[in-house]
């Protein structure tokens, strides 16, 4: 796996550690910046030298990528910033998926992102900093206990919560941390005041897109609006769509394919399966990950053969959670009732019972531990309720310990991934504008109110365009949310894997 290793090899994770041996670079850490053994597995195609820097005494190395006074990378900068500020100039960086290891001349430091995407783990019961990607890599069986409430909630919603991991005494390090042998420092800030006005932010996200190479740049384009919103701030030169031929997905993206310079589409469970593909993703998933959807990582490796000159992948991960509010959207009746009436979120529902309804799976018990979880990460903010269960189900929760897992932690072993709605500007105007407008489609109108037409007029897969009268979508939604699941020619992709089941690769 791509990443850092503090205190410990990938020699337990052979068949992850192989499959990017022939993409990145692995590169040793020196022996005189306070660790017994560490090395980075880094992608050359992001950095054309080694991610290292020394100034004076002080040693940084980084795994991933950043951006910083508008530039992409420019460690030599932020090691100087670090410096003189701490990690709390880390609040400056304008996006980014990176885990940094800087010693300071006596003591050493990993510090990651704000959003926690660089997806790390750390030994709470090591004397030292022992830091891998991997939990397989620092798990040993006769120091690390699983925990059983937690394998209990594994087992019943496929993925953990907080920074926990299925063992006692090994965590994910937590989003904007930064960890020494002695102390734990939280840099993330975010403020309502810094929030931009919503149509400011397609220009905020095309900016970013700018980073990278035009040539080199690939987005998947699928029957929903976050591809597609970054699709409309810039340039891609490939593209792809996958799902069943006569799919939503694919007969909606078809009418964007002439803005690539190369676009496929193909049915995803035609694609070759992997041989290492179960071995790779035990590996990666140990601890931590009950199921993942079925060919994944090899659609992904299918993808990077189609496009050999493709090297950055932009995903919409957490679009639809901040323009729609679906991480305060429920499942059921009530769901269904909310979605049809959504007004009826004017009446406050709280955070308490919202994530009741999300993790009713869990027990009295385990909902309890949930719930003291999500008070301790987010009694701090200065956010509403729906804003906060936002905020947590991004960073501690569904979408950073399942989607991020199936999405970044999985394409990073081969492209560098970037999420253009986790960047800071974009993510903290979004999350401070009001939820209710979310669900009630008010939010996209203003979003998209400055995109070209040919953009907006396009419908999505539930049936509605952005251009269609705001009061009439949920009656458009609910009608094609049956043909969904009732007609089979109409399965999106989603839809198609799920009747054909995913596959366990929890070994515990």
């Amino acid at each position: 796996m791509r990443g850092l290793y503090l205190n410990c090899t990938n020699g337990s994770i052979p068949v992850s550690s192989s499959y990017v041996a022939s993409n990145s670079i692995l590169m040793n850490l020196p022996d005189d910046i306070g660790v017994e053994h560490g090395s980075l597995v880094y992608n050359p195609k992001e950095w054309s030298c080694q991610p290292e820097v020394r100034v004076g005494e002080q040693y940084f190395a980084i795994a991933g990528w950043f951006v910083y006074e508008g530039r992409r990378n420019c460690l030599d900068s932020l090691s100087l910033a670090l410096i003189k500020s701490g990690i709390q100039v880390l609040n400056d960086i304008e996006a980014g998926s990176f885990i940094i290891y800087w010693w300071n001349g006596v003591e050493g430091t990993v510090v990651n992102d704000y959003m926690g995407l660089s997806t790390h783990y750390i030994d709470l019961k090591s004397e030292g900093l022992r830091v891998a990607p991997s939990v397989q890599c620092l798990y040993q069986p006769l120091v690390h206990t699983i925990n059983p409430m937690l394998k209990s909630i594994l087992d019943k919603k496929e993925h953990l919560f907080g920074d926990h991991t299925l063992y006692n005494g090994i965590e994910r390090l937590s989003p904007g941390s930064g960890y020494s042998e002695s102390d734990k420092e939280e840099y993330l800030s975010l403020a309502k005041e810094d929030a931009l006005p919503l149509d400011e932010l397609v220009c905020q996200v095309g900016r970013l897109v700018d980073r990278w190479p035009v040539k080199h740049r690939l987005l998947p384009i699928s029957g929903g609006l976050d591809s597609r919103f970054i699709l409309a701030s810039n340039h891609f030169e490939f593209g792809f769509t996958y799902g069943p031929e006569t799919s939503p997905e694919r007969k909606i993206a078809s009418h964007f394919q002439s803005e690539f310079q190369q676009y496929h589409s193909y049915n995803y469970i035609d694609t070759p399966k992997l041989d290492i593909e179960d071995a790779l993703l035990r590996e990666v998933a140990f601890g931590v990950h009950k199921k993942i959807t079925p060919s994944l990582f090899s659609n992904y490796d299918y993808v990077s053969k189609q496009f050999p000159q493709a090297d950055f992948f932009f995903d919409g991960y957490i679009g639809d959670a901040l323009q729609r509010g679906t991480y305060i959207q429920l499942k059921g009746a009530l769901g269904e009732l909310l979605r049809v009436f959504p007004f009826l979120y004017r009446f406050k529902l709280s955070a308490k019972f919202l994530m009741c309804r999300r993790y009713k799976e869990l027990d009295v018990d385990e909902f309890a531990f949930l719930f003291a979880d999500f008070t301790d990460k987010t009694q701090h903010l200065k956010l509403n309720a729906y804003q906060k269960v936002t905020f947590y189900e991004a960073l501690y929760g569904r979408g950073a310990r399942n989607i991020v897992f199936g999405g970044n932690v999985l394409v990073s072993q081969i492209f560098t991934s970037v999420s253009p709605f986790t960047s800071k500007s974009v993510f903290n105007s979004l999350l401070h504008h009001d939820f209710s407008e979310a669900v009630s489609y008010k939010t996209i109108k203003q979003l998209w109110s400055k995109v070209n037409r040919k953009y907006r007029k396009v419908p999505v897969e539930s049936g509605y365009s952005l251009m269609t009268p705001r009061l009439v979508i949920p009656y458009i939604q609910l009608l094609f949310r049956l043909m969904l699941h009732f007609i089979p020619s109409r399965a999106n992709y989603s839809v198609t894997l799920k009747r054909k089941g995913s596959k366990s690769y929890n070994e515990s």
